[in-house]
């Protein structure tokens, strides 16, 4: 008897919570309306007009359609976004679940328990996006992002060429394609998630374009979180310090310049127009360490000069030959995104940051500064802002995808054994050494500390 009672009355509970949220929706438009007189949003006589509302039963958002006044602009309704946002939230609501029935205790407090019950209360928590395409369209969702997103292989699949799923937007998911735009700055606050969006690249690329994609990796955090993919085939450089860095920049600019050569021979402007299906991705992280502003020491100085020349000339002549960069960063300044670099990284993605000054450095605008402190939360922009939860890859999918590659290999006295990759920095131009170490030889004895070295052309 009891249960069903409980049973009627939380059925009751959500009947009144739809009733609730389908009364709720046709009052927001008037909210909206009521918000902008009271910000001002007004022309003499002329107000803000709905025009049409509509509900997406799918991405469980409302779209509302306003004309608005004329002599106001889109900037006009984003600058008062705060106050739309917090006019549409600024109500709680009882909610009851069969649930909270269940985990009663049949004791002496139980009217309290109940009492408890039908009191709580929560927090609306709606988001909000604006837009205009001659008529202002506000979309109010009915929550905001997760904080959460797992990302698998069969998801990271279902990309079209060169395409990335990074994360989850409002009403959408948020894509990048680098064949559309080649060269991307990441920046934000460490441990904010910037590690596992370039992780996220890195094993996407690998999944879905395993004989076509090269990598430069530059791991200037001791080279621990690109170490996963030091041995795999698609690696041709790999450097932790900047004079490694030197030398595998200088192997990309030779790349680079042996490709323009063929394509002015074969009379082409691009590696598409050669049909190459070959994409090299040159990917940087913690960019700061090869910053030449503040280093002492003379030489450490002129090699980091070097390095931002070699970065430079990637970012402005690499996207002709096939090239894309990743440019990441914990510490978005001036000195360590110049403007150089910067105006052909046309793509940002900006994760948390502690002031309005680094927001502008990598979004050329405020607004990183004011995301919550949430792993993944951050701004992908080309065109327009867009919030975005970046998508959670886990360690076992990325050492899933990295195992599945061949490893490059080395002969000796036709022994195979796997050859960790060790540059030694070799300025001269057109070439570099590496070092292989060996690391298992015979069954029957197994030698060490035996190296070969080995030119790359």
């Amino acid at each position: 008897m009891i249960f069903e009672l409980l049973t009627t009355t939380s059925a009751l509970g959500v009947s009144a919570l739809a009733t609730y949220y389908k009364k709720n929706f046709s009052k927001d438009g008037d909210k909206i309306l009521k918000i902008a007189e009271n910000c001002g949003l007004y022309k003499k006589d002329d107000r803000l007009r709905l025009f049409r509302r509509t509900y997406n039963k799918k991405e469980k958002y409302t779209e509302y359609v306003f004309k608005i006044p004329l002599g106001l602009e889109l900037k006009d309704f984003t600058d008062k976004y705060g106050k739309f946002k917090d006019g549409l939230n600024n109500k709680s609501m009882n909610v009851v679940s069969l649930n909270d029935f269940k985990n009663l205790k049949f004791d002496k407090t139980i009217i309290q328990q109940i009492q408890d019950i039908f009191n709580k209360r929560i927090h609306l928590v709606k988001e909000i996006t604006m837009s205009y395409d001659g008529m202002l369209i506000m979309k109010v969702f009915d929550e905001g992002l997760k904080e959460f997103y797992p990302i698998s292989q069969p998801i990271m699949k279902k990309c079209k060429p060169w395409t990335i799923k990074l994360g989850k937007g409002l009403g959408k998911e948020i894509t990048h394609n680098f064949e559309e735009s080649p060269h991307v700055l990441v920046g934000g606050a460490t441990d904010m998630g910037k590690s596992n969006i370039l992780n996220l690249i890195i094993s996407t690329l690998l999944l879905n374009h395993e004989d076509d994609v090269e990598f430069t990796l530059i791991d200037l955090k001791g080279g621990l979180e690109f170490s996963t993919y030091e041995c795999i085939k698609q690696t041709m450089n790999f450097a932790t310090n900047a004079e490694e860095s030197y030398v595998a920049l200088n192997n990309v600019v030779v790349d680079m310049e042996a490709t323009f050569q063929e394509l002015r021979r074969k009379g082409k402007k691009n590696v598409k127009e050669l049909e190459s299906k070959k994409r090299h991705f040159v990917i940087i992280d913690e960019a700061a360490e090869l910053s030449s502003a503040g280093e002492q020491d003379k030489e450490e100085k002129a090699l980091k000069i070097e390095c931002e020349n070699l970065i430079k000339d990637i970012a402005r002549r690499g996207r002709a030959s096939g090239i894309r960069l990743i440019y990441a960063t914990q510490y978005p300044t001036t000195e360590i995104v110049s403007s150089q670099v910067k105006r052909n990284l046309l793509t940002r993605i900006s994760l948390a940051v502690d002031t309005g000054t680094a927001s502008t450095v990598i979004l050329d605008e405020t607004g990183a500064e004011e995301l919550p402190l949430i792993k993944g939360r951050s701004i992908y922009k080309r065109t327009k802002k867009e919030t975005m939860q970046s998508y959670f890859i886990d360690n076992n999918t990325i050492d899933e995808i990295v195992s599945k590659q061949p490893k490059r290999k080395f002969s000796k006295e036709g022994v195979i054994f796997d050859a960790p990759f060790q540059s030694q920095a070799t300025p001269e131009r057109g070439g570099y050494i590496t070092e292989f170490e060996e690391v298992g030889l015979s069954d029957n004895k197994p030698n060490t500390n035996i190296t070969q070295s080995k030119k790359r052309t």
